[in-house]
């Protein structure tokens, strides 16, 4: 590993938990409803977005990039090509993650929210979603000096005494919270503001864990980062989706789009996959689908 890979990916990470303390966004996310748009032919959809390693983020050309806003841009595309529809997309960032679902939750029209969005029941009974792009898989983590999980159940004994970061309303803290119930009592968590800072903590710390989407070990990866996935904690998980307001009318037409050009089987999504995740992550989703 070069210092000036883990330096970078020290900085990337970093200035996401500098933005997680940013003052929460009092505004109402609004957009026109779908059959607003189909009545003028034209309209404007809004986009928020949570930062999120391969699937949105800003790139070194400081252009919005990756997989979600890749099929964002199919999406706009394809109701021009087939309804004769002209969408201009508004984007609002957001650094704390319930007040990225808060405000996906209180939208109203076209609005939806980018990111590490799991499909959950749950969740279900307060937004709505499109049809699932990619199937998720959380991996646990730690510092790549920590000996080798050899199953979930010895973690107890493995992980003694150590301490687990992770992100309040997210699953993967639903899985930190099972591991302290099965296996380790006496676990001691800490809450974060973001999985880029989890990430980072346990990067600098060979005392701790945790649990994290794949999208953030590919992007571990690429920086050549001094951390180790325990292939013992792998877990396949709900679905990710883009995620919209309970009251959207906009469901149809992106289920629409998601089955008549059968997006996620085609080589263009998979051309999409490779260049922001890369192929370590790409054949990890191929072997658990």
């Amino acid at each position: 590993m070069t210092r000036v890979n883990f330096l970078n990916l020290f900085w990337f990470f970093s200035l996401i938990i500098l933005m997680g303390h940013s003052p929460p966004q009092t505004n109402q996310l609004k957009g026109d409803t779908w059959a607003e748009v189909q009545q003028k032919k034209t309209g404007t959809i809004t986009v928020a977005y949570i930062n999120a390693p391969g699937l949105t983020f800003r790139n070194t050309q400081g252009h919005l990039d990756g997989v979600c806003f890749d099929i964002v841009k199919s999406f706009i595309d394809y109701v021009k090509n087939t309804k004769g529809i002209v969408l201009k997309a508004q984007v609002m960032p957001e650094s704390l993650f319930s007040q990225f679902m808060e405000g996906i939750r209180t939208g109203q029209g076209g609005v939806f929210g980018l990111g590490n969005i799991t499909i959950t029941n749950e969740r279900k009974l307060s937004y709505g979603f499109t049809p699932p792009f990619i199937n998720n898989l959380s991996f646990i983590i730690t510092h790549q000096t920590v000996p080798t999980l050899t199953n979930l159940s010895s973690i107890g004994t493995q992980f003694k005494g150590m301490t687990a970061y992770t992100v309040k309303g997210t699953t993967n803290e639903k899985i930190i919270l099972e591991i302290k119930q099965k296996y380790m009592p006496t676990l001691s968590i800490v809450y974060l503001p973001s999985s880029g800072a989890a990430l980072s903590k346990v990067a600098g710390d060979n005392r701790s864990f945790t649990s994290l989407d794949f999208n953030y070990y590919a992007e571990a990866l690429k920086y050549n980062a001094p951390v180790k996935r325990h292939s013992a904690g792998d877990r396949k998980e709900e679905d990710f989706g883009i995620i919209m307001p309970k009251s959207t009318d906009w469901t149809p037409i992106w289920n629409e789009f998601f089955a008549s050009n059968r997006f996620v089987k085609s080589p263009e999504y998979r051309k999409i996959l490779l260049k922001h995740l890369g192929p370590s992550a790409v054949r990890a989703l191929e072997q658990y689908r």
